[in-house]
């Protein structure tokens, strides 16, 4: 089953206010590879705050930017994370929450090279459901690129960047080395 995410752009509501939304894109989602979503899907969340449907077995990870709103779903694990490019403090945030060699790249390519280490992390943070503060392999390699693969929890996972456009970086990690299919969420 081919991972899918869904894209929304507009106004839309946040925290539990926004689950109406993943259950449209699930049952979207459902119907696409065959499987029968459960009229009442429930989404709970864990003990440090990742949402899992407890009576359906796919899994989904949400990011949300300004108006941009994604969500991915996958037969495994994922990660996903969208950021809309601003002016920040980037280089004291890389300092204190990057790896080494994720800090050495934020410095070689700027606020851009930042921007594509956070989502980066996130989607790493939001794959495990440990946190972005959590003790994680970094996701630039020995050669100071973005790595294809870090490997946590005994597992060798995929990190790919996904195009949106020039002022927004998105990223997501995931068991398979695949690219997940984008579509709309209407």
């Amino acid at each position: 089953m081919r991972p899918l995410i869904y894209i929304y752009e507009g106004d839309f509501p946040t925290g539990d206010a926004g689950f109406p939304m993943i259950k449209r894109a699930a049952e979207l989602f459902g119907e696409e590879n065959g499987m029968e979503v459960p009229e009442d899907l429930q989404i709970l969340r864990e003990e440090k705050g990742k949402p899992y449907f407890p009576d359906f077995p796919v899994h989904f990870s949400l990011s949300h930017s300004e108006s941009m709103w994604m969500c991915m779903f996958s037969d495994t694990a994922c990660g996903l994370d969208v950021q809309k490019m601003r002016k920040c403090s980037w280089e004291k945030i890389a300092e204190r929450n990057f790896g080494d060699r994720e800090a050495r790249y934020a410095k070689l390519f700027g606020e851009e090279g930042f921007f594509q280490v956070w989502v980066r992390k996130e989607a790493l943070a939001k794959y495990t459901g440990k946190g972005f503060f959590s003790d994680m392999p970094q996701t630039v390699d020995e050669n100071i690129d973005p790595a294809e693969t870090v490997e946590t929890d005994g597992k060798k996972l995929f990190m790919r960047e996904i195009y949106i456009a020039d002022d927004i970086k998105c990223a997501f990690c995931s068991e398979r080395d695949e690219e997940p299919e984008v579509r709309l969420l209407i």
